[in-house]
Parts: structure tokens; sequence; C-alpha cells
């Protein structure tokens, strides 16, 4: 019931932070493990969703330092199956295409903009699971958010000429 009920949580955090989807699937399986064999220590304080976040977030911030990963995310993790990868997630943006965003970022960026955006994780948390100064931190966060910015502009830009060369093609066959 565990497995079923958050199963998909715990695997969705994985994607966000692993390099590639063999990764995640490792890290998950790894995870579960961990769970399992330590759910006595879980202690009714807080939500059981909550608490297998906060492992689920330390246990993998542990596997980047371990790992020293701070490079940037290799290209096969975009094959990475993130529910419907052709929902809009952001301002029209489908799912797919803004995943591939957040994890085309260094492995540092990528790190803290998840914990800080999508886990809101404080700052001072995440320097110290990260190892690093506040003020790296933020740093960290905000190059994330200023590539993002850019890759999102450059996305539509795209996304217009290649609309504006449908149409001129569109007319210039009635023509």
């Amino acid at each position: 019931m565990l497995y079923d009920t958050y199963g998909p949580m715990i695997k969705g955090v994985c994607v966000r932070y692993a390099s590639d989807i063999q990764e995640a699937e490792d890290l998950f399986h790894d995870i579960f493990i961990f769970i399992l064999t330590h759910f006595e220590g879980y202690d009714n304080i807080t939500s059981l969703g909550g608490w297998l976040r906060r492992i689920t977030v330390n246990k993998l911030i542990d596997h980047l330092r371990r790992e020293k990963l701070y490079r940037a995310t290799p290209m096969s993790s975009l094959d990475q199956e993130i529910g419907d990868a052709t929902e809009p997630c952001y301002d029209g943006i489908p799912m797919e295409v803004l995943m591939r965003m957040i994890n085309e970022l260094p492995t540092k960026h990528r790190t803290a903009f998840n914990l800080y955006v999508v886990d809101e994780v404080k700052q001072e948390e995440i320097a110290r699971m990260m190892g690093e100064t506040q003020t790296n931190v933020r740093s960290l966060i905000s190059r994330a958010k200023s590539k993002l910015r850019e890759r999102i502009e450059k996305y539509w830009k795209k996304e217009e000429s290649g609309i504006e060369n449908v149409i001129l093609r569109t007319s210039s066959k009635k023509g």
C-alpha cells in the first residue's frame, strides 16, 4: 500500500534530481528500500507524505554529494517519462519541453532550483544540504532562473517563427 500510494511521488522526485531515467530508477529503488527498512523511525509528528519526501530529497542530496555529480546533465536524460508530456505546464509550454529545459541545467543549478522552487526548501537548508554557502545557493537559484528564462524566450521565438513559416507556406499555396 505504501508503494502504491507514495511510489509515484518518490519516483517523481528522483526523476527531477537524477541525470537520466536509469539513474532515477536505481535511486528510487534504493530509497524505497531505505524507507521500508527505517519505517519504524516515522514519528507521526509530520505527515507521512512529507516525511517520505524529506527522506527522498535528503538521500538524493547525499547521492549527489557522494558522486560529485556537479556537471551538466547528459542528453540521454531527455528520454524521461514524466506524466503526460503533451499537456501544457507553464505558459503553454508542454511538460516535456519544460522538463528538458530544467534537466539541461548544470546539476548544482538544477538541484538548488528543484529544492527551492519545487520542494519549497528554504535557502538556508539548501545550503546545509548541498554543503554550500547561502550566498552560493542564492546565486545558483538566480542563475538557474535566468537560464530557464532565456530558454523559454528562445522556445517562444522558435515557436513564433515556425507558425509564421506555416502561415507563409499556406498563403503562398493558395495564391
